[in-house]
This record gives structure tokens, sequence and C-alpha cells, in this order.
């Protein structure tokens, strides 16, 4: 049997403000697929052909820029560290930041260069200058797509590999919390200086970085002339949104497609946090173990998407009304239902054991008797 433990735990006001908003969830776009994610509870809002398997232009770099922007956040590379620029690096096609070969660079001007124009050799110098060899950077692409359930890129800049937006979308959520990532990423206008020849001038392909409000990022490409992708996510406040757009006929319509994605959400969804991770939602009571009841906490932060109309959810705390020893920390014991006012249920979340509680044996039960009785004596009036 179960009980209700902290009825109303929350009550979230939402401001409710008057906005324009897209006919449904579907967005009218000639573009062959989009995705329209929150980037905070990782909530799809709407989708076109986004699970299909597709060449994503430009965007196939970023699982090996989110690998570069990794090592530079666990401090294994140096912004200000130095590498020399290989034949081939120098030699990549397709947007390039003009790096000469035996050039020498600094890593710090190889990351602006390839988060602000998504630029191929900057990002292949950036790797080797960090890894050292093809191998080594294969290797540790392998090991950070593994970390987002993605398979192992085929080379050192996925050329030639296939994702879905789907895919796509696990590493935008991965870079738009990455450190060095957002140091550049809303760059609109940089330049990157040569050792022997003048700047380039960087401007990134991206216009919503410059025109769109909140706009973050995070990059663009193209396959042929007739193929336009872009990954694009903007903040304003405490929401964040993630689009992604593949298969659109020109580059305006790559654009006017994430905008209007974006407009879609701004307009009609906020983001809230619930409870960070760790936090007590009520206690348990344990029998037959060495202590007598256990807390249930969340089991991470709870991060929501509601829409704007919402004016306010609670919280319920569904917990039993007690459970027997062993309990293990972390295993689930209850669950956090989140409701709207009408008493819809808007999320279901679990509950877990904040501690481990071993089951008593006799030794236990003896010595917690022995210390209830010496606690008595010491306590009493001739003390």
């Amino acid at each position: 049997m179960k009980r209700l433990i902290c009825a109303v735990l929350t009550a979230i006001l939402i401001a409710a403000s008057p906005a324009y908003a897209l006919s449904g969830a579907a967005i009218s776009s000639d573009a062959h697929a989009y995705l329209l994610m929150d980037l905070n509870s990782h909530t799809v809002i709407a989708e076109k052909n986004a699970y299909e398997s597709l060449d994503p232009a430009g965007l196939v770099r970023l699982p090996a820029l989110l690998t570069a922007c990794e090592a530079f956040d666990n401090g294994s590379a140096d912004e200000s560290a130095l590498t020399v620029v290989s034949r081939e690096a120098s030699q990549i096609k397709g947007s390039t930041a003009f790096i000469a070969e035996n050039e020498h660079i600094r890593l710090g001007e190889l990351l602006k260069a390839a988060v602000v124009i998504n630029a191929g050799d900057a990002l292949l110098s950036l790797l080797m200058g960090i890894f050292g060899s093809e191998a080594s950077i294969l290797e540790a692409e392998s090991a950070c797509m593994t970390r987002l359930g993605l398979s192992s890129p085929s080379n050192a800049l996925g050329r030639g590999d296939t994702y879905s937006l789907f895919d796509l979308a696990k590493v935008c959520i991965a870079l738009s919390e990455s450190p060095a990532f957002l140091k550049y990423s809303s760059v609109y206008t940089d330049t990157l200086p040569h050792e022997k020849a003048p700047a380039t001038e960087l401007t990134n392909p991206n216009r919503l970085v410059r025109f769109y409000s909140g706009c973050f990022g995070i990059a663009t490409g193209s396959v042929g002339q007739t193929d336009y992708c872009g990954a694009f996510a903007a903040r304003r406040g405490s929401s964040s949104f993630l689009a992604l757009v593949a298969g659109a006929p020109d580059s305006s319509s790559r654009f006017k497609t994430a905008q209007d994605l974006l407009d879609h959400a701004f307009s009609n969804y906020r983001h809230f946090s619930l409870s960070e991770e760790g936090e007590i939602m009520g206690r348990v009571t344990v029998t037959g173990g060495i202590k007598t009841s256990v807390p249930a906490v969340t089991a991470s932060r709870i991060d929501l998407l509601v829409p704007v109309n919402c004016k306010k959810l609670v919280s319920e705390a569904v917990l039993p009304e007690l459970i027997e020893a062993p309990v293990v920390k972390g295993a689930q014991i209850g669950d956090l239902i989140i409701k709207d006012p009408e008493g819809n249920t808007a999320a279901s979340l679990p509950l877990v054991a904040a501690e481990s509680v071993e089951k008593a044996r006799f030794s236990d039960w003896f010595g917690l008797i022995a210390a209830s009785w010496l606690g008595g004596f010491t306590a009493g009036p001739w003390d």
C-alpha cells in the first residue's frame, strides 16, 4: 500500500503572456528533415524524418569538434600550446581557415576557427595537436561517441559518415554544455592570425548568431547546391532550444525553418527546473534494517517543459508505507508525480534511496538495545 507524502511539495507560478504560435507542432517547411528539442529536458517538440540516416554535410564534423572541446574542458589540451599544421590538414576542402602546411599556430586559434566557421583544416590541425595521430584521434572520438550511445566515426572528420538528426542532437546537447565550445560559439566575426600570411577573416556562416535573439551556434553545412543543413541553439532566460534542419533547398529556407522552429518553441513553451539531483522528497520506514528509515531523493535534476498557458504545477511524492531491508543506495523506492492544474500527469520521475540500509543481524540488535539502555542510564537524575 502506498501513501502520498507532501501532497503539494511545489507550487510553481508560471506567467502567461500573449505570444504568436504556429498552428500545431507541425512546422511548415520544405526541408527534408527537421528536429526541435528542449535543450534542458531533451523533450522533442516537433520532428520530421528525424530518425532517418542522412548525409549531414558539414555537421558530420560535430563529433570531432566535441571530442576536441572536451579535451580543453578536462584540461588535457591547452589553448596556448603550439602545433604544426600537416600537409593533410592544409589540403582539407570545404569550409577552410586557409592555414598553410608547416605553419605554427596555437590550439586556441584553431579552436576558434573550428567553432566559428566549422573549418575542416583548423579542426584536423587542432585534433592532431591534441592527440598526435589519427589513430589516437579516432580512439578519443570513439570513446566520446560511445558515451553518447552513437557509433564511432570512420575517420577523424567523419567524412562519408551518416547520422540522423536525433544522433546529431545528442552531440549538439553535449556541445551546448561545453565551456570550450561556448567560448567561441556566439562569435559572429573575428580573425585568425597566421605565421607568415595576412590574417584570415572569420565570419560565422550561421547568420542567426547575429540576427536571432539568444542564438549561440551551432553549425551549418551544405551538400552541393540543393541540400542545406544546420544546427541552431538559442537561449532566452531559463529556456533553451535546439533546432536541426537537413535537406533544405537553399540557404534561406534552412534559416527560415530554423527560425520558425525556435519561434514556435519560445512562443509556446517554458522550461522549469523543479528539483536538483539528491533533493529529499520524504522518508520511508525500513523494517529489519540497521536504520529505521531511509530518505527518498530525486534521482537526477528535474527539468520540465510546459505550455505557456499552464498556471501552476503541483508535485506529489508517492512512497510506500515501509520497505524491508536490505536497501541499496540508488534503488528506486517511489515516484515523484508532476501534475497540471487540471490534475493531468505532466511527468513521472523516480525517487531513489539516498543511502544503503543493511539487514540487521542479531549482534546489531543487541548493540542497539545495549546503546539504548546505557543511554537511558546515563541520562538519569543521578547524573
